[in-house]
């Protein structure tokens, strides 16, 4: 019986030591090359990723400048705009050019100054896009600034000045050189109703003596 036992205790030896090396096998078959493969798939993946938010970025709208912007050679001059505004020879005539990018795209906008001859020194304000192309579109009009001016913001924004004739610090000044810019707007480029783009007030003011003014538009 002691000699059967052994035997067969032997024989299930060797069969446990045989099912434990094929066992080892499989494993280190799965974990070698098939290790490899997924370390490589995955480090494939990154690098796809990575590439994939590289083109991303590079893709991407460029970040927007703030401020005024060098406006294109063959658009800067003054004169350029005098035909595409429509001034007239000796009654108005184009101002000042500046650029930026005031829609809040990447593209430059042109805000035009046209003024006019007289007493008044009436400024009339213009914004246009798509600059450069032969029939650039008007977005943008503000006339009749009595001893107006306009500029572009450090926001991209449009502020003018110019004098209320009607205000206490003007009504009652009998000469015209004396007349005092006293009412100051804020324009901002922003989506209207029924996607409507426009430009619309965001502030509206008076130095004194007048009472202070305020307005801003919400949204």
């Amino acid at each position: 019986m002691m000699k059967a036992f052994s035997s067969r205790h032997y024989k299930c030896l060797i069969i446990g030591a045989n099912l434990a090396l094929l066992l080892t096998l499989i494993l280190s078959a799965c974990n070698g090359p098939g290790s490899t493969t997924t370390a490589n798939s995955t480090a494939t993946r990154s690098a796809g990723i990575g590439n994939s938010s590289t083109t991303t970025t590079t893709g991407s709208a460029p970040q927007l400048k703030l401020g005024t912007r060098p406006c294109p050679e063959a658009v800067k001059d003054p004169s350029y705009w005098d035909p595409i505004v429509g001034t007239q020879a000796n009654v108005s005539k184009v101002e000042s050019v500046s650029c930026a990018n005031l829609v809040g795209s990447s593209s430059l906008e042109a805000l035009i100054t046209v003024r006019y001859d007289g007493t008044g020194q009436v400024l009339d304000v213009y914004v246009y896009n798509n600059i450069t192309d032969p029939g650039p579109t008007q977005i943008f009009k503000l006339q009749n600034l009595y001893r107006g001016n306009a500029r572009i913001s450090g926001y991209n924004t449009l502020v003018t000045a110019e004098v209320d004739q009607d205000s206490s610090v003007n009504k009652h000044v009998s000469s015209n050189a004396t007349l005092t810019q006293d009412l100051f707007r804020e324009f901002k480029w922003s989506d209207g109703e029924s996607n409507r783009q426009v430009f619309h007030d965001v502030d509206i003011w008076y130095i004194k003596p007048e009472p202070y003014h305020h307005n801003r538009s919400q949204g």
